[in-house]
Formats: structure tokens, sequence, C-alpha cells
């Protein structure tokens, strides 16, 4: 009796061990370096009052519950009185949620100021849900399916998947931008895009795209 238990004991603690190391292996929380740039998410805000105390930009790094702020602290988004490029200079209207790759800096009045490097503008018409991924063709092709050829690599994070189809017209985007989505995947850049995972038919793994995010010039002031 008392080895069975210490067997069973034995077994609990290597199926705990197993399940521990799946999820630390499969789960990666989104980062914001402490210098840098990241994507975040841009919506304005629709506050009125006299500026620059409203009416910039709500910030939030994609995929996280917290953004490290000016003040360099972490809150749900942070408040950034104005866009700039790499140069300080003032940028046009950020399109609303965008994903912007930059970085929060202080500017003027202490207030939070937002760093451009590159903009990509939302495409699609149907109700967002999933992660924010980038998704890109890694070039290996198979003589039979399913054919792993694509990565999706969580936004902000490390963690990857091999994907072998990626169903961008999920998102019901233009056929223009349906065009430029297919035709990033194949950039080393890749696709940003937000969406899930299922099952193919074939066995193999989908990625299906809610909102695409497509490369945009940065607008100027």
């Amino acid at each position: 009796m008392a080895y069975r238990t210490s067997m069973a004991s034995r077994v609990g603690l290597v199926v705990t061990l197993l399940l521990v190391t799946a999820f630390h292996a499969t789960a990666t929380a989104a980062r914001q370096p402490p210098t840098g740039t990241a994507m975040f998410v841009v919506r304005h805000d629709p506050r009125s009052c006299p500026g620059p105390m409203c009416g910039g930009y709500w910030v939030a790094l994609a995929n996280a519950a917290r953004t490290r702020c000016q003040d360099a602290l972490r809150h749900p988004r942070c408040y950034a009185a104005i866009a700039v490029d790499v140069r300080g200079r003032p940028v046009g209207d950020v399109p609303e949620d965008a994903l912007v790759r930059g970085a929060i800096d202080i500017g003027r009045d202490d207030l939070g100021e937002l760093v451009v490097m590159g903009i990509y503008a939302p495409a699609g018409g149907v109700k967002i849900s999933g992660g924010y991924y980038r998704v890109r063709d890694t070039g290996i092709r198979c003589v039979r399916a399913p054919c792993f050829s694509y990565r999706a690599t969580q936004v902000n994070g490390s963690t990857g998947t091999r994907v072998s189809g990626v169903h961008v017209a999920a998102a019901r985007a233009t056929a223009t931008q349906l065009a430029r989505a297919r035709a990033a995947l194949r950039t080393n850049d890749g696709l940003y895009a937000r969406g899930g995972f299922s099952t193919g038919l074939d066995g193999g793994r989908v990625f299906h795209a809610t909102r695409l995010y497509l490369r945009a010039r940065l607008p100027r002031a």
C-alpha cells in the first residue's frame, strides 16, 4: 500500500510539472522595454477641455493589461497630449484604434508624448476579437497538407506558433486591403492582425483575422 501511495505521489508530481512547463512555454506576458519601442493601441481622447490637458490620445500597450506611462508607473492606459516623430516634430491625426510602433516620453508640462516610428491603420468590418499578432510567411513549402508555413507571434511578446493557414477574408476588409494584407504576409515586417486560431479540416492550425492593421504613412501636422 505504501508503494502504491508513493507511486501515485510521484505520478501526480510529474503531471503537475508537465502542466506548469506547458503553461510557461505557451503563455508569455506582453513586454514594454525600459527603452526602445513597443507596439501600442492608440485611441482619440474624446474629452473636451482646454488643451493640452485633454483632446490628445489614449495609449495602451497591445496585449497588456497595464502600460508604463511617462510617470514611470503602470496604468490601464496613458494619456499623450501630442504625437511626434523621432525628431520631435508634431505629426498629424493618428487613425482611431491604430497600432503604433513607438514609445511614451515626457513632453511639455510633464504630460505624456507619443513618439511615433510607424503607424498601422485598422481595416475590417466585423466585431473585433482575439489578441494582437504579427503573422508572416516563413517560406516553408511542403508536399502534403497540413503545411505549417506561417508563424504567428504575439505582439510585444515572444510566444509564437506555427500555423498552416491564414484567413484574412474573415476581417471583411475591402478587396484592396485584403490584397495588401496578403502581400504583407510575405514581407520581413509581416502582417499585423487581431484574431484567433482554429483547427483546420486537414488537421492544421488556422489563424482567423478579425481586424487587419496595414502600414500607413506618417500624417504630417
